[in-house]
């Protein structure tokens, strides 16, 4: 059996435990990204009861929001009761540490359903522990997870597009290899510095979000909102991004 039937058995065998818990079905956890592209494929050759929904950030690049509309018409856009920008001004900015915005913005969608998710092992370290079912870590959302693409591998994703779909998100040929939030900070700063160069209108409201931060006595080891922003997006700890600014001032002056 290869992947791509693995797969399909393993939607069609979760399918009655999906109507079991919601009479809708599974509930799809869509991103415009190539893998929930692949998972959105599977599960209409598997057959099986589903909708199709993206929990919008309000930081999610705009040709992804197209790419969706124009090429997913049936995926249900569903904004935040509070944007990204407002989280930032109660909960500070998200880090690799302490990373809110996806609980906050992403795994609230899905409550009382099986989920399908399109993340693979492949990934990163923490997605190679996964499992192909899992119950979601907070018990008040009563919601499982089928992973049903856990094994693939970016070249079977690829593979699988181009033979079954034919289409994919601008952005993967602009050079990205991954599409998600902008300045998502499990990105390097390299890509996090690109993201702002590509989309710069979504700088603005983060500097002023963390303005306000600063207004309440938070970051103060910092000058300004922009320091803070740059300290951000640099992917430095604040004793490293302090540390590098006095010495380019420092070298600045002896030149």
């Amino acid at each position: 059996m290869n992947k791509i039937e693995r797969s399909i058995e393993l939607i069609r065998k979760s399918e009655s435990l999906a109507l079991k818990m919601s009479p809708e079905g599974f509930h799809l956890a869509f991103s415009g990204g190539k893998d929930s592209q692949v998972i959105y494929e599977l599960c209409k050759m598997a057959n099986v009861k589903f909708s199709a929904h993206m929990q919008i950030t309000t930081i999610d690049p705009p040709p992804v929001l197209k790419f969706i509309r124009d090429k997913y018409p049936a995926v249900e856009l569903i904004k935040p009761e509070k944007s990204f920008f407002k989280w930032i001004e109660t909960k500070q900015l998200p880090t690799r540490q302490i990373r809110w915005c996806c609980e906050e913005l992403k795994e609230v969608g899905g409550k009382n359903h099986v989920v399908i998710m399109g993340i693979r092992k492949a990934e990163s370290a923490a997605r190679s522990k996964r499992s192909e079912i899992e119950e979601h870590k907070n018990c008040s959302y009563n919601k499982i997870m089928l992973n049903p693409i856990l094994d693939w591998t970016n070249a079977d994703v690829w593979t699988f597009i181009r033979k079954n779909i034919g289409y994919w998100c601008e952005l993967y040929d602009q050079g990205y290899s991954r599409i998600g939030c902008i300045g998502c900070p499990m990105q390097n700063a390299k890509q996090r510095i690109n993201d702002f160069k590509m989309f710069p209108r979504f700088k603005y409201p983060i500097v002023k979000s963390i303005q306000k931060n600063i207004d309440k006595g938070k970051y103060g080891n910092f000058e300004n909102a922009e320091d803070v922003f740059n300290w951000w997006i640099g992917n430095y700890s604040a004793k490293e991004y302090l540390a590098q600014k006095n010495q380019q001032v420092i070298n600045f002056k002896w030149i």
